[in-house]
């Protein structure tokens, strides 16, 4: 049975040298759904990205006091559904966010490794909803506004982070206000998608219902929230046809987008460097611009 709602801090509060607080918390309270094996510790490969996850967890990090707006933001780091590459697209990513005002949470979810879970597709999206409903739960005393809390995901995390965006559920805490999706997956079909995260995440469910499933943009609704996406014209790893039948379904229905096509910039680049991907590196601050038009 699926173990509903929340746990308590795994750790200490620490502080860095800003003085930012951070707390990790456990997903699930008891053994996480669909577990078929448990490991000790996390599987990390030689560039420090995660490759199995023994606990998934949210790691929070809170705003300063007095630079807090009220609003959260879940973040899912990308890795093509074989490993998390939790720090680039991650906690580097949670810190910037912390410091203009959020509380950013970094979610460590489970991949579709049919060794260690059961219905291997459904997990990463069980994951990232327990996430978001985390945080609505700490709303009041983290001081956030519940209808201020949204999702930011990178390539397969972008497929995530859309996948709770349209399959999310107001009802249950699951719907997110807003999503940023960065080179994000988005298709399922062939010659769009990303091979490597489809067949990662479906496996022995390829060809069959779970591609439409999580084709999302053929699952947008008027109940699927606003967005903000950003790719580049010569990333060679997800084809930004992406980012534009994603985009493009939105505004059918008359929910508001934002997209930035940039020249160049590649794949995998998280926050960006001015000097290595040019104008794509000016995503993140463009977000925030779009967040204060859409959340004022």
């Amino acid at each position: 049975m699926k173990q509903i709602f929340f746990t308590i801090a795994l750790f200490c509060v620490c502080f860095n040298s800003f003085s930012q607080k951070t707390e990790k918390i456990k997903l699930w309270e008891r053994e996480a759904p669909f577990t078929k094996e448990v490991i000790e510790e996390d599987k990390i490969n030689e560039r420090g990205n995660v490759e199995r996850v023994a606990i998934p967890d949210i790691t929070v990090y809170f705003p300063r006091e007095e630079n807090a707006n009220g609003r959260a933001i879940l973040i899912c780091p990308g890795g093509g559904y074989s490993n998390l590459a939790i720090n680039h697209e991650g906690y580097d990513i949670a810190k910037f966010y912390s410091e203009k005002g959020y509380v950013a949470a970094v979610l460590k979810y489970r991949l579709p490794d049919p060794n260690m879970v059961f219905e291997p597709w459904k997990v990463p999206l069980e994951d990232a909803k327990q996430g978001l409903k985390i945080l609505r739960n700490y709303a009041q005393q983290w001081r956030i506004n519940p209808e201020k809390i949204g999702v930011l995901g990178f390539s397969a995390g972008g497929h995530l982070a859309s996948s709770l965006s349209v399959h999310g559920k107001a009802e249950d805490s699951s719907l997110p206000n807003f999503s940023i999706l960065v080179y994000p997956v988005i298709s399922m079909d062939k010659g769009v998608t990303h091979e490597g995260s489809r067949k990662n995440l479906l496996r022995n469910q390829l060809n069959s219902e779970w591609e439409q499933f999580y084709s999302n943009e053929k699952q947008v609704t008027k109940e699927t929230p606003p967005a903000f996406l950003a790719h580049s014209w010569d990333d060679q790893a997800v084809p930004v046809e992406n980012t534009i039948r994603y985009a493009s379904a939105l505004a059918a229905l008359g929910i508001r987008t934002e997209v930035h096509l940039f020249e160049k910039g590649g794949h995998g680049y998280g926050m960006g460097d001015p000097n290595r991907h040019g104008t794509a590196s000016q995503w993140i601050d463009l977000s925030l611009d779009w967040l204060d038009q859409l959340l004022k």
